[in-house]
Formats: structure tokens, C-alpha cells, sequence
């Protein structure tokens, strides 16, 4: 119990903790991304941010120099390697400004304005280039199509470098904080491990002490019959020895399976297990005028510990014994797809009325008007240890026509 409470620990840590390094690398790269991209729109805003050149129609245009250079400084020009492309009314290549590091064909470029032209998108990207479209009235008064185009390839680089950093750096910090929480996390659930052990030493050692005095009583009770002869009173002190006998029993069984020892399986005959267990309730259960129905596959085998799953069957029918209604049916069934799969059915009327959704919790019991059946609740508890012991799962659902049904799938 303590290694899998050790285990959550550690998961749900590590998945608190993954969340937030992905989180602050999200707001990182986006925060980044966004800001690049403002300045690319900046730098878009001042190759195209010259109205004298497309609304003066009386001055002659610019060179080309100057239409362009103005609006940078030294240091912004050496990283915008910007230029203008100016298209004719029906899409026709007028003229091609430059300014940039590194001239580009002028080929290339009325192909890239051909495409951007009829995208007709107003911005956007075009491979590595981030581009801003508008139609202007040119010198003449008729309409131009003007194209600004931004080398962000640079930007980009820059991105998927930021990117690539962040996620190395993330990576790099999950798996040291990763190591803390694991070296942490014995001394995080310390003080819950010695509490826990403390209680199961003291579970079985009064166990064993409860044992002697229960003993006596029961030789002491089985003496004053010899003397004084049959009595009810006599009956009833062997029926509460041997109650709590078995409480006694149970809880020295559940404190040793928190043990957590690492079990001893090998192969059997689960079919045969299966069978031999439920037919040594049938005479039991036909005396008190129930039906017993076997549906049982045959030659299933398993490697576990087969006193254990045994122990699974006899609980389970145990238990759907007690709850069944009078001339009710029972039905254990075994059969294997991808999984085997054990199932005990009985009839319950009352079963809309029960909260089964703890009836695996030691001490619980869902049906509070059958407290005085014998039993204390333990039965399920110790199923459920005995499934989670072959890594298996157990569940409890209702069914039509007033029916429970407990499920154990095995893997």
C-alpha cells in the first residue's frame, strides 16, 4: 500500500509538474512569436508607409533609393531585406523596389507577385516571406496593386531556435525536478508508512492476542456443557466465539497482504478451481431454496496463486448467497475473450436501493438491514486485495431484472 501510494505520489506530481513547465514554455514561444511578428508587420508598415509616392500624382516617383531607405536606420536595414512590388490595374508588373542585403531576380520576385496576386489575400505568408497587399491609386489616378515583402527567414530561424531551446531547457528541468521528487518522496510518505505500520503491527499482534482468551472461552464453554448439559446460552457463546474467530482471522489476512510480498504463481487449472469451489456451496445454497447455475468454460488455465483465487470464489458466492432473494438464481460463469472474465450473479430485489459504490471498503456493507448476518464486511475487501495481487480488477454493477453482478477480469 505504502509503494503505491509512493507511486501516486510521484505520478501526479510529475504531472502537475509537466503541466506547468509546458505551460511556461507555451507562454514563452507564444509571447516570442508574437512579439517577432510586430516587428515584422513594423518593418511592413515602413516599406509601405510612403503615401507622397502613390497619392502625389503631380511629383515624379522617388528613386528607388529613396522611396525606401528613409524609413530605416542603418542597423534595421542590414536585417529587413524588404522590397516594393507594384502591379497594374489587371495585374501586370509595373516596377520592383528594393531594399535588401541581398538582391533578389526580379524573375522570382514578379512569380511570387503573380501568386500572391491571385491569392488575393490582403497578408499573410508566403514560404519565408511575410507579405502586406493593398490597392492604392497610382501617379496617374489609375489603381495600383502594391505587394510589400519581408524576408522573415532569419525570424523564423530565430523562432524554431527559441523553440528548440525551450523544449531541451523544459526537458532538461523535468527530468532534474523529476529526480528531486523521487529522492524526495520516501521522506514525503515517511511519516504515513510509520503510522500505517504501526497499525498493521498492532492489527496482528492483537490478533494473536485475541486468540488465547477466545480459546478459553471456548474450552471454558464446551466444560460447563459436559456439566451442567445443553443449553441455548451455551450455543449462542460458540456462535459469537466462533464470529469472532473469523473477524480475528480476516484482518490477520488483510494485515499480511498489505505486506505487500512478492507472491509465488505457477500454472493451474482455473475451470477446475473455479468449479470445485462453487459446487461445495451448492447444497448450502439449495437448502435455502436458491438455485445454483454453473456456466463455466473449461480448460482455462492461469499462472497466479491459485489458493488465492480460490479464495476469490468462495467470497463471492459467499456473498451472493447472503444477498439473494429467496428462490432467487446464482449464476458463476467463467469464460476468457481477450481477458478471462469471472462473473457471480444473483437475484437481488432490493439492488436499485444499495450503493455498491464502496462495498470493497473494509467494514462497509451496503445493505445496512443485513448487519446481523454473521459477517463484518471483510469478505470484499480481502477479494479485492487477492484480484490486485495478479494485477487483475474487480467490479460491481447491477443489472436488469433486479440482478448484481461481480466481475473479476484477469489479465
Amino acid at each position: 500500500m505504502i509503494r503505491r501510494l509512493r507511486r501516486k505520489f510521484i505520478s501526479i506530481t510529475a504531472a502537475v509538474l509537466f503541466l506547468v513547465i509546458f505551460l511556461v514554455m507555451a507562454a514563452i514561444n507564444s509571447i516570442f512569436i508574437l512579439q517577432t511578428n510586430r516587428m515584422l508587420d513594423s518593418r511592413l508598415d515602413m516599406i509601405m508607409g510612403e503615401p507622397h509616392a502613390f497619392q502625389d500624382n503631380k511629383e515624379p516617383r522617388r528613386d528607388k533609393k529613396d522611396f525606401i531607405l528613409p524609413h530605416f536606420d542603418d542597423g534595421l536595414r542590414i536585417h529587413s531585406d524588404g522590397c516594393l512590388i507594384i502591379l497594374g490595374a489587371e495585374g501586370t508588373l509595373k516596377e520592383i523596389l528594393q531594399d535588401a542585403a541581398e538582391k533578389y531576380s526580379s524573375e522570382d520576385l514578379k512569380d511570387i507577385a503573380a501568386i500572391l496576386y491571385q491569392k488575393g489575400s490582403s497578408q499573410g505568408w508566403y514560404q519565408y516571406f511575410k507579405f502586406r497587399m493593398e490597392r492604392r491609386p497610382g501617379i496617374n489616378g489609375s489603381p495600383e496593386t502594391v505587394i510589400g515583402l519581408i524576408n522573415a527567414s532569419a525570424d523564423l530561424y530565430s523562432m524554431m531556435t527559441m523553440f528548440a531551446i525551450s523544449v531541451v531547457i523544459g526537458i532538461v528541468s523535468f527530468l532534474i525536478i523529476l529526480l528531486i521528487i523521487l529522492l524526495a518522496s520516501g521522506r514525503a510518505v515517511r511519516p504515513i508508512a510509520e503510522s500505517y505500520a504501526k497499525q498493521k503491527q498492532f492489527v496482528t499482534d492483537a490478533g494473536h492476542e485475541l486468540k488465547t482468551p477466545l480459546t478459553v472461552i471456548s474450552a471454558n464453554n464446551e466444560l460447563a456443557r459436559m456439566i451442567y448439559g445443553e443449553s441455548e446460552w451455551f450455543d449462542s457463546i460458540d456462535k459469537q466465539v466462533a464470529k469472532m474467530n473469523g473477524l480475528v482471522r480476516s484482518l490477520i489476512t488483510l494485515a499480511k497482504m498489505d505486506e505487500e510480498q512478492k507472491p509465488v504463481f505457477s500454472p493451474f487449472n482455473l475451470s477446475d478451481a473455479v468449479y470445485d469451489t462453487a459446487k461445495s456451496f451448492e447444497n448450502i445454497i439449495h437448502a435455502g431454496g436458491r438455485l445454483l447455475v454453473f456456466d463455466i468454460s473449461e480448460d482455462i488455465t492461469y499462472t497466479g496463486d491459485e489458493s488465492a483465487l480460490r479464495q476469490v470464489v468462495s467470497i463471492l458466492i459467499d456473498n451472493a448467497a447472503k444477498y439473494c432473494d429467496e428462490k432467487g438464481k446464482i449464476v458463476v460463469r467463467l469464460s476468457r475473450d481477450k481477458q478471462i472474465r469471472l462473473q457471480v450473479i444473483n437475484d437481488f430485489t432490493n439492488a436499485t436501493e444499495c450503493d455498491f459504490s464502496r462495498v470493497f471498503e473494509r467494514f462497509y456493507r451496503a445493505d445496512k438491514a443485513r448487519a446481523s448476518d454473521g459477517s463484518y464486511g471483510l469478505g470484499l475487501s480481502i477479494a479485492k486485495a487477492d484480484v490486485e495481487l495478479h494485477k487483475g480488477e474487480i467490479r460491481v454493477k447491477t443489472l436488469e431484472h433486479d440482478r448484481v453482478m461481480f466481475e473479476v477480469t484477469l489479465r
